[in-house]
């Protein structure tokens, strides 16, 4: 249920429009060529932004053309996306800019201490077992209002995907040049009308002032048609099939849930005889990790994105999708300096000195499968962190959240790990008893 537009008004500084004001979707659907296939449409339009190099059938790069055979230019972006190992690093590697790189402004991102999950919306304190422990068990900056001293806290990138969709497709919102000030913030949306937006769709409870964020693989969290019907972001490509789909399911009714079964269908519904054998298939998330390392719960963000079946490297980040998005309503806009790639404005200077990669834990082949990408390599004491490139502490510019780096690890609680294939159980591992949430 959106707010009502006299609460909405008189509570945030950007004026929805009038009915008779209404403007919508004035440079046509977004993306155009949507209703041909919303896969096909996202992938095209992302691809717009952040021009991908060439491959042979081989998926060896070709350097030397100037043109892929499709007809799209040789960039600078890797077509195969399989893994967030070598994101923020230079493109070369294989990996694209990070939430930090596209200056997504609700991330609420960790300072780079050496801490594990750094840079990303998981706050490790700094007595946190990094050797041992899941950095997605820390916290994220979540508040209960918009106008503290850390605003609205984290907000997904996926929900601002959503909201900006839906905004530019209903017309609410006013003329789209009017969403940018290339004078403060470049061809980016200003911060105060995304999160007006967002609190249009997504509005906070009104006793508690908790706010919900659906996931991107659903129609509740998804960006929008033309006729304001929402969809989930199709290039999600979500790990749950099966019974981990029928769970999803049926604690969202009447939502639509894009499972494996959907997403990836190979000659028929996709289904868990799709996946390698030694993947824990359906255990959530945009990431697929081995049995033995979810056993040894190793963090999703560790394991490679969808690397088998019809859609083996599609997987792109909402906040890349979001960031296509900006470029393009900033040069359809005409706000100047604004080009018709992401390099042509913030991607100038990617990556940055030093870069926003995080660290990772040593990464091994998977036995008999040599072809396929790295997954954490484990011991009798489960994943070794961190990895060759150390535990990367370094003074990358930007604004980053301490207070939680700052606050001690609370009380925590020891449990007994899932047993392994082969039957062995890991050691006890501690564990962060924290939930979760905001998403």
């Amino acid at each position: 249920m959106k707010i009502s537009i006299a609460a909405f008004t008189a509570s945030l500084s950007f004026v929805v429009s009038e009915p008779e004001d209404l403007n919508p979707a004035p440079y046509g659907e977004v993306p155009p060529g949507l209703a041909d296939g919303g896969q096909e449409a996202w992938a095209a339009f992302v691809e717009a932004a952040f021009p991908t190099w060439c491959i042979d059938e081989n998926e060896t790069r070709q350097t030397e053309k100037e043109t892929c055979d499709d007809g799209t230019i040789n960039g600078r972006y890797d077509p195969l996306y399989l893994t967030k190992w070598h994101s923020g690093e230079d493109p070369s590697l294989g990996g694209y800019p990070t939430n930090l790189d596209t200056r997504y402004p609700f991330e609420f991102a960790s300072g780079f201490f050496g801490q594990s999950g750094a840079g990303s919306p998981h706050h490790c304190p700094s007595d946190f077992d990094n050797a041992n422990a899941n950095p997605k068990t820390c916290p994220k900056v979540i508040v209960d209002n918009d106008i503290g001293p850390n605003g609205p806290g984290h907000m997904p990138p996926h929900i601002s995907l959503a909201a900006l969709t839906r905004a530019y497709h209903e017309g609410t919102f006013g003329d789209v040049e009017d969403w940018f000030d290339v004078e403060q913030h470049g061809c980016r949306v200003l911060p105060t009308v995304l999160l007006s937006m967002i609190r249009e769709y997504f509005p906070r409870d009104p006793v508690d002032g908790s706010a919900s964020y659906p996931p991107p693989f659903t129609d509740l969290g998804g960006p929008s048609f033309a006729n304001m019907t929402n969809y989930p972001y199709p290039l999600e490509f979500v790990n749950l099939v099966g019974d981990s789909c029928d769970a999803e399911k049926a604690k969202r009714p009447g939502a639509f849930v894009d499972c494996y079964e959907t997403h990836s269908p190979n000659m028929g519904p996709g289904s868990e005889n799709d996946f390698p054998d030694y993947l824990d298939a359906g255990h959530g998330s945009p990431h697929f990790c081995t049995q033995d390392g979810k056993d040894a719960d190793v963090s999703n963000d560790w394991c490679p994105y969808i690397f088998f079946g019809p859609n083996r490297g599609k997987y792109r980040h909402p906040h890349i999708a979001f960031s296509a998005l900006e470029v393009f309503l900033a040069n359809q806009a005409g706000v100047e300096g604004c080009g018709t790639t992401w390099d042509d404005n913030d991607g100038k200077y990617f990556p940055a000195t030093p870069d926003t990669s995080a660290a990772f834990p040593k990464m091994e082949e998977v036995d008999g499968h040599p072809d396929d990408p790295k997954q954490p390599e484990l011991n009798k004491d489960g994943f070794i962190w961190p990895g060759d490139d150390g535990d990367k502490r370094k003074a990358v510019p930007g604004v980053f959240n301490i207070e939680l780096y700052l606050t001690p690890t609370p009380p925590s609680r020891t449990r007994k790990l899932p047993k392994c294939k082969n039957g062995k159980a890991r050691k006890l591992r501690t564990v962060q008893q924290m939930v979760e949430s905001g998403q």
